[in-house]
């Protein structure tokens, strides 16, 4: 009898960590509680604007605790941008070109599945079509704000060659 209780709580214990994530949908959680901006370990200078694009969110749009997370490539972030599981993403226009000329399936999903919700100097904020109208607004006037205070790295820089083509909301809010 007890050999039968210690092995069904062994099978229990090996099944918890096969599982890959934590217990009870805490990623979940996490990702609800978080504005979370991915960007791609392979895609260069993304990283570190990335995290100087958090601190300006930080400070302008406080209540979306951000936070920064990364791929270990641009498929994944493709990936997880499509499904809705990361609604925000950092791509360079590197990238996107270098994307573009290998005309894949992910290429074709990222052009399908999301819009350029602002552009800057050589980097561009992509959102899937799955992230609220609301938020995009106050993310768009919150570094719209952080540009008009002198803040050199986020200004909108329009561009007329976009890979992703904008959100009708970035013609709507930014004028040009």
């Amino acid at each position: 009898m007890k050999i039968k209780r210690k092995f069904k709580f062994l099978i229990i214990v090996i099944s918890l960590f096969l599982s890959g994530h934590a217990p009870w949908g805490q990623h979940e959680v996490y990702r609800q509680m978080h504005m979370l901006v991915m960007c791609s370990k392979n895609d260069e200078g993304a990283f570190g604007f990335t995290k100087n694009l958090k601190v300006i969110l930080d400070e302008y749009l406080p209540e979306a605790k951000a936070r920064v997370a990364r791929t270990k490539d641009s498929e994944r972030l493709i990936n997880l941008l499509i499904t809705n599981q990361i609604p925000l993403a950092v791509i360079s226009s590197n990238l996107l070109t270098d994307l573009k000329n290998k005309k894949t399936q992910y290429f074709q999903n990222l052009l399908k599945y999301s819009k350029t919700l602002y552009s800057f100097d050589n980097m561009i904020l992509i959102v899937n079509q799955n992230f609220p109208k609301e938020y995009m607004e106050q993310v768009i006037e919150s570094l719209v704000e952080a540009s008009k205070n002198n803040n050199d790295k986020v200004k909108f820089i329009k561009k007329n060659n976009l890979v992703i083509s904008y959100d009708e909301i970035v013609l709507e809010k930014i004028k040009f």
